[in-house]
């Protein structure tokens, strides 16, 4: 089998022994990825919002897709995989940016499974500036848009309707992400500035709050099982739909406008780490 961490990764010493054991107790399995956290979280507010962002996907979309419908995608760090399958698959695909999603939906089509373990962990590095981390976001969205536009009409054909629904629903997060963001932009500005009138009378700013503070109580939650929830991160939470969250529209905006409007050739660029003690 194969171990896959990035070169800044300092994994717990457990770690790939859960990973090795998973794979091994369930032949069902075409791979097997762990949980990663941010080693330099408390450099400044950037990190803390990118390690909040993290824990929240592997808690709400890793570990809560595997528990319900088992089905989870490969990171770029701390997973392995058989190393047979990889080259029964072909290897893999050197055009492909984020190289872990596509790789994952070609395990999926092959008939294996992919299974999420959060005890097995990772701690990383991320990135500290805003430059950085726009360059980084940047190259997910556009390695997602590669992976959608080369599997979009083969998903409909796997065998697993529901498995299918599942990765087209994987494959477009970023989508969905920005168009959640979007509206909900929209209707708080259309609610302030009065520049639309609904005759149907209903509370539609309280429900626009209430799912704001839904948002935050959900990640809040993660905080609390990962043993984060202090007053500090409260606040930055509530920070981050109005400043972090923002900065999506740009990221995944610029990834269509690179992709599919300037026809931008897609090259792997390398993540800008730093010196110095996290």
């Amino acid at each position: 089998m194969i171990a896959v961490y990035d070169a800044d990764n300092q994994p717990l010493p457990s770690a790939l022994k859960y990973l090795v054991t998973e794979l091994i107790l369930h032949p069902e399995l075409g791979a097997v990825l762990g949980n990663f956290r941010t080693m330099n979280r408390d450099r400044n507010w950037l990190t803390r919002f990118i390690s909040i962002e993290t824990l929240s996907f592997q808690s709400i979309l890793q570990a809560g897709r595997w528990k319900l419908f088992r089905v989870a995608s490969l990171p770029g760090t701390n997973f392995v995989v058989w190393r047979d399958l990889v080259a029964e698959l072909g290897g893999w695909d050197e055009g492909a940016m984020t190289e872990d999603s596509e790789l994952s939906v070609r395990i999926y089509r092959k008939g294996y499974r992919i299974k999420y373990i959060p005890f097995a962990v990772t701690f990383e590095q991320e990135p500290e500036t805003i430059g950085v981390w726009v360059q980084q976001r940047t190259r997910w969205v556009r390695g997602n848009n590669y992976v959608l536009t080369k599997f979009l009409k083969e998903i409909p054909g796997f065998p697993n309707k529901f498995l299918a629904l599942e990765l087209l629903y994987l494959l477009s997060l970023y989508y969905v992400f920005l168009l959640a963001v979007v509206i909900s932009d929209l209707i708080f500005l259309l609610s302030v500035t009065d520049l639309v009138s609904l005759e149907l009378p209903g509370p539609y700013t309280t429900v626009w709050a209430l799912a704001i503070v839904l948002f935050m109580l959900e990640i809040f939650l993660v905080l609390a099982y990962e043993g984060q929830d202090s007053l500090k991160n409260l606040i930055y939470v509530i920070l981050m739909y109005f400043t972090y969250c923002q900065f999506w529209i740009y990221v995944v905006g610029r990834g269509i406008y690179l992709d599919y409007v300037k026809k931008e050739k897609r090259t792997w660029t390398k993540t800008i780490r730093f010196e110095g003690e996290p």
